[in-house]
């Protein structure tokens, strides 16, 4: 019987119950609700949890975040794509072997071809996370080979950058531009690519496309003020590297805050050389 064909049954069931209910007498009726409204809460109270955790994460608070999974976690009826994003999280504070555990269990026992691709992909940063890069690309080379899709491309072709074969990187992540020229991930691995090769006018051409994006993370605009600074465009760069200061680095990234902060003094942040020598 399909899903949704069974939510509709156990409605009417619930509806008629509470007429029944209301039918012998209205005090009957209302604790019928109650009994009714407790069971979904205590039958539903794991995705409650996550979505309390997920909330606090969103604020910053990454402690009160894992304390809600966690208790999703011990809870019955845990969905992948919650634990997917408690696992996430646990790489985020640095637990990689729990993480890797969330996503393991994950592919036991997921069904779902898109919940089991994004929790390979996670195995395979923990991998990376844990300098087990050669079983990091593998696992990724192996999903890119039967998947084509945004997101296995956004990680695969980043991952080939980080692991510094740059030709055969650029032919993938151009595969990829190509897939899915509007995807942001895809546009700044292109544009880094590029960078790196020394292509700087394609990198600063790529680039103005995925700063239009208001990308989250440092590193799109370090390598931004990089390439801009190489161009010759030296106040543009400082412009760039100041936003880099103040955004949060990637969970897996080639460069450091220290980086972001040396090559803004470099390009003459006195501010910064003042706090970094304090």
């Amino acid at each position: 019987m399909p899903p949704i064909l069974k939510s509709i049954l156990k409605l009417i069931v619930v509806i008629v119950l509470i007429v029944m209910a209301f039918q012998v007498n209205w005090l009957i009726g209302v604790a019928a609700i109650l009994v009714i409204l407790g069971y979904f809460v205590y039958v539903n109270r794991s995705a409650m949890y996550a979505q309390r955790g997920n909330l606090a994460y969103m604020k910053g608070d990454r402690e009160q975040a894992l304390i809600w999974m966690e208790k999703a976690y011990v809870s019955k009826a845990f969905l992948p794509k919650h634990q997917i994003g408690y696992g996430y999280l646990l790489m985020k504070t640095g637990d990689l072997t729990k993480a890797e555990q969330m996503f393991e269990e994950v592919l036991q026992s997921a069904k779902a071809s898109d919940i089991r691709i994004q929790a390979k992909l996670n195995v395979a940063t923990v991998y990376w996370l844990k300098d087990k890069r050669d079983e990091a690309l593998s696992m990724l080379q192996e999903l890119a080979n039967e998947v084509k899709n945004t997101l296995v491309y956004g990680n695969y072709g980043y991952f080939q950058i980080l692991q510094g074969d740059l030709e055969e990187a650029l032919a993938y992540n151009l595969e990829a531009y190509a897939y899915n020229d509007n995807d942001i991930t895809i546009m700044d691995n292109l544009a880094q690519n590029y960078y790196m090769l020394g292509r700087l006018n394609e990198a600063d051409e790529m680039y103005t496309k995925v700063i239009a994006k208001t990308p989250k993370h440092a590193e799109s605009y370090y390598f931004y003020a990089r390439t801009l600074q190489q161009l010759g465009r030296t106040q543009e760069a400082r412009e760039q590297i100041k936003t880099a200061l103040e955004k949060e680095l990637a969970l897996v990234t080639p460069i450091t805050k220290e980086d972001i902060a040396l090559f803004a003094i470099e390009l003459g942040d006195e501010a910064v050389e003042q706090k970094v020598g304090e």
